[in-house]
């Protein structure tokens, strides 16, 4: 895939160069404004896509294995752009002023990704000096780390839990079941399990010593009804099988709750020990549901936690709290609290580095 910049002194021009150069089937993948006027990202590499899109519209048909494809071809194309575009930026920063590539260059330390690390430079003023511009980026990072304080994750009448297998969505669930109980009787309170009913889980047995209703879920109109019919309750904990991002649109928990009506709110868990990619997948699989917000996991296993500010941020979602196996509570987390944690986990790292194990022989 060829991706090139162009900068002219207005939009016009830079767009007549993007012609010139890559023809009138040229794709603009960003454009922005710079000091000599207006650069813009293209690219001519996606002929393949746009035969697959084609073909899809002109059967008017929605075939689900193809709707899938296609879902799969659209996924794997966004992350070649981004790796393009950031391999791209990293070249192009021996151009750039030193403040804007150092400011680059530690937030590419914290464990944000490229094209993440590279906008935020983007925004860095070369007038300013170091400290003034990584204070200036960092204050517009914690900007974009949106949160949910305990009153406003309380207010969400319905709650389903989601995740990836061994994301410690389970223990999420089974913590905002503790917080419902300590805000509303037992009778007001429903949990709806999902899934296989004959195998009994923790949160079947929490439910049961708490005396709270218990509901089971296989098919996306059996929750329906459930809703509809518990519209009494004060809250509704909704416990779900791990995602299949594989299945891709086949996957059970999103027909389960997709197009849900009565409020249902999704919170995705995200493990922090868990690679960029998986978080990507899990958030990018994850679309189609109404996404409340994100409940950080396993923070105390972590070496880092830029993969999941720098999916947070990209996939604009909020951060619904952090779950702390010491005292099992979802416990809120700010953008600067992340932010603060993400350099101290940076600075062990990098001390680390500096100082490895020496084996004595």
């Amino acid at each position: 895939m060829n991706v090139q910049r162009f900068t002219g002194r207005d939009n016009r021009s830079a767009l007549d160069q993007v012609r010139q150069h890559m023809g009138p089937d040229a794709l603009v993948l960003s454009s922005r404004r710079t000091g000599d006027g207006i650069e813009i990202c293209a690219t001519d590499g996606l002929p393949e896509l746009a035969q697959a899109s084609t073909a899809v519209a002109a059967t008017g048909t929605e075939n689900e294995i193809q709707l899938a494809q296609l879902k799969r071809e659209l996924a794997s194309l966004r992350a070649t752009l981004q790796q393009a575009l950031g391999e791209r930026r990293w070249q192009d920063s021996a151009g750039t002023s030193p403040v804007v590539a150092t400011v680059a260059q530690r937030l590419a330390t914290l464990g944000l990704g490229r094209v993440l690390s590279g906008d935020l430079a983007d925004s860095v003023s070369e007038a300013a000096g170091l400290e003034a511009a990584w204070h200036a980026v960092t204050h517009h990072l914690i900007e974009r780390l949106n949160s949910l304080s305990d009153e406003e994750l309380a207010g969400f009448r319905v709650k389903a839990v989601i995740g990836g297998s061994g994301s410690g969505k389970t223990r999420t669930a089974e913590a905002l079941l503790q917080a419902a109980a300590s805000r509303h009787a037992p009778d007001q309170i429903v949990v709806v399990h999902c899934g296989d009913q004959r195998q009994e889980t923790l949160m079947t047995d929490l439910a049961a010593r708490l005396n709270i209703r218990q509901y089971g879920a296989e098919q996306h109109d059996d929750l329906a009804a459930i809703l509809s019919n518990c519209r009494w309750a004060r809250e509704i904990i909704i416990d779900t099988p791990a995602l299949s991002p594989g299945r891709g649109s086949q996957d059970p928990v999103l027909s389960l709750l997709a197009r849900q009506r009565g409020g249902l709110a999704a919170f995705v868990t995200l493990p922090a020990n868990a690679s960029s990619d998986h978080l990507r997948e899990v958030m990018v699989h994850s679309r189609g549901l109404p996404l409340a917000g994100v409940v950080t996991t396993k923070v105390d296993e972590a070496s880092s936690l830029g993969a999941v500010i720098d999916v947070v941020v990209t996939e604009d979602v909020a951060l619904a709290g952090r779950f702390d196996l010491r005292v099992e509570r979802v416990l809120p987390v700010s953008g600067n609290e992340m932010l603060t944690n993400a350099k101290r986990l940076a600075k062990r790292r990098l001390e680390r580095q500096a100082n490895p194990l020496k084996v004595a022989v």
